[in-house]
């Protein structure tokens, strides 16, 4: 993806705004935050930069859900797995730089969508305090995940559609106005 390597202040503006749209109301993790992390990690040039432009972005945006939404939206016990995952992206977005943009958005994406589910919702079994800790008890906070979809969407669409569809925007949209940028000048 080195052709596509935006200049990192279009990259900083691109990702804060798509932070920003996590405080409008939304289904259950229809959020960029993961396409965020993978493609911040893909256009990055630095392994440091690509994992703290999404983390700052993620903290800003939790600061201000915590300011609009009550304090429990800015600190919880998921956090550090939540923020761990994004790392975890931002990573893997980096080690993808050179994919093509398309593998990079329906593969990362998907990689991402489901990685998020499985360490988000492991944290929650692993805090003890809603299901047995065993297999079983593994396996209905899994199935109780997924049944928290039922609000609106449903895991594919909101987990792993809404990855690939901000990871495009993300990549599409840069690259298009900086052509358009280049062609009318």
């Amino acid at each position: 993806m080195k052709a596509f390597r935006l200049h990192d202040t279009a990259a900083v503006v691109t990702i804060a705004a798509v932070a920003l749209s996590r405080l409008i109301p939304h289904w259950p993790n229809f959020t960029p935050v993961m396409a965020i992390a993978l493609v911040g990690g893909a256009l990055f040039a630095t392994r440091l930069s690509s994992i703290l432009i999404p983390v700052l972005a993620m903290a800003l945006s939790d600061l201000a859900l915590g300011v609009v939404m009550g304090p429990e939206y800015a600190l919880h016990g998921a956090q550090p797995w939540v923020y761990g995952s994004v790392i975890g992206i931002a990573l893997m977005g980096h080690a993808m730089r050179s994919w093509r943009p398309a593998s990079l958005i329906l593969g990362g994406g998907t990689i991402a969508g489901v990685a998020f589910f499985l360490v988000t919702n492991f944290a929650v079994w692993l805090s003890g305090g809603l299901y047995p800790q065993t297999i079983e008890g593994l396996v209905m906070c899994y199935g109780a995940g997924l049944a928290f979809y039922r609000d609106g969407g449903n895991f594919l669409l909101n987990g792993i559609v809404s990855t690939w569809a901000f990871a495009a925007i993300l990549v599409v949209v840069p690259r298009w106005t900086t052509s358009t940028v280049t062609t009318n000048a």
